[in-house]
């Protein structure tokens, strides 16, 4: 009988999704040292993000929120089947790679810490979700593998009832370093702090950097291209202000801020909504007169490279969130931040609603995530 070589095994292996890849580490010595390299887990990741596999291994997470906290039990249903959510989030399959644009649960396991009444995801990157709690508690996730990290208390420590300012959140990979970072800036009326945590590091550093212009208008960075992004929607000069829209980035490798260039048809009006189509930076931009109009930024920091792919008339549906293209060229979307659905761009229209919140004062937040072999230990 022929044996198959080292590199061939090695071939096979980083073909099997994740959940594979775990049962296996049982079948042999030679087997579990191989799929826990952490060597083999970033050829892994390359394999699953690549173009051709790029539908394949999205997946969802889908929090679920009463008003401004995150709640722990719910029951939304999914073409009449029902979801359980334990400690308000579930992991999906979607069937972004189909025509059928079906969604099939997964039994999430929520570790510890990402119990908590009030936590918020801060963002992904490579399999890993970040979290807060509060204005300190930050967390880090690995929902296949099920590893959790519980981050050190940042430089500044913010207290609720006192602090009487701004927190804008964000994170992402720094590429150049092989490492993940968190972003916190504060500021208020007097004081403005960017604090960076690192996880090669685990330590938090002040790079004593103040957000340069106005206010954000959402306070989670949106990651594209090493680099995270706000959007602005009011310039401070001196004591007057005035409406303006800009993109303003924090790049994880400078570590510094930049502004990002708006189209000229973005700069007014009703400031945009970022967000990531296609790993593109992309924006949503409402008007109660001309509807949803979503932009995507085909090449990064290029000003004419912002492309208005689909316009909505004005409907009964005044909040639309894209969040990932379909293999068909559809797009994925958040209505009114309560229903998951489909925009059909050949017939212009929203059809396929797929998961709808149970009652009124309920809403969804959804995050798009890969199945990764990425280890928080290998980085401590």
């Amino acid at each position: 009988m022929a044996y198959l070589t080292q590199e061939i095994v090695e071939e096979i292996l980083l073909r099997l999704p994740v959940k594979s890849l775990i049962r296996f580490k049982s079948v042999c010595k030679q087997w579990f040292s191989l799929i826990t390299d952490p060597k083999f887990a970033k050829l892994h990741l390359n394999q699953a993000i690549n173009k051709e596999n790029y539908f394949n291994n999205k997946k969802l997470l889908v929090s679920i929120y009463r008003g401004n906290r995150a709640v722990n039990a719910v029951s939304p249903s999914v073409h009449g089947q029902v979801v359980s959510y334990y400690n308000g989030m579930v992991c999906m399959d979607y069937e972004f790679n189909t025509s059928t644009y079906t969604m099939v649960s997964h039994n999430v396991v929520v570790d510890s810490h990402f119990r908590l009444f009030g936590r918020k995801v801060v963002g992904s990157c490579n399999g890993l979700i970040c979290v807060v709690h509060g204005f300190n508690s930050f967390y880090l996730w690995n929902p296949t593998t099920r590893e959790e990290k519980t981050l050190p208390d940042p430089i500044v420590v913010h207290l609720g009832r006192v602090f009487h300012g701004h927190l804008l959140q964000g994170f992402g990979y720094d590429s150049s370093t092989d490492d993940y970072k968190v972003i916190r800036c504060s500021y208020g009326p007097s004081k403005h702090t960017t604090e960076v945590f690192s996880l090669k590091t685990n330590s938090w550093r002040n790079i004593h950097q103040e957000f340069p212009i106005g206010y954000p208008s959402q306070s989670l960075g949106v990651f594209v291209n090493t680099a995270l992004h706000w959007d602005v929607d009011k310039i401070y000069d001196g004591d007057r202000v005035y409406p303006s829209n800009r993109v303003v980035s924090f790049d994880l490798t400078e570590e510094k801020y930049m502004e990002v260039p708006l189209s000229d048809e973005l700069r007014t009006g009703s400031c945009p909504t970022l967000g990531v189509l296609g790993g593109d930076l992309s924006t949503i931009k409402r008007d109660s007169d001309d509807g949803h109009q979503v932009w995507r930024m085909k090449e990064y920091g290029i000003k004419d490279s912002w492309t208005k792919l689909i316009k909505i008339p004005p409907s009964r549906i005044p909040s639309l969130f894209p969040f990932e293209y379909t293999k068909d060229g559809d797009i994925a979307v958040l209505l009114n931040t309560k229903e998951l659905a489909i925009y059909n761009s050949r017939r212009g229209a929203v059809e396929n609603v797929n998961l709808v919140v149970p009652k009124s004062n309920y809403w969804y937040r959804v995050d798009l995530y890969e199945e990764t072999l990425i280890s928080l230990n290998n980085y401590s």
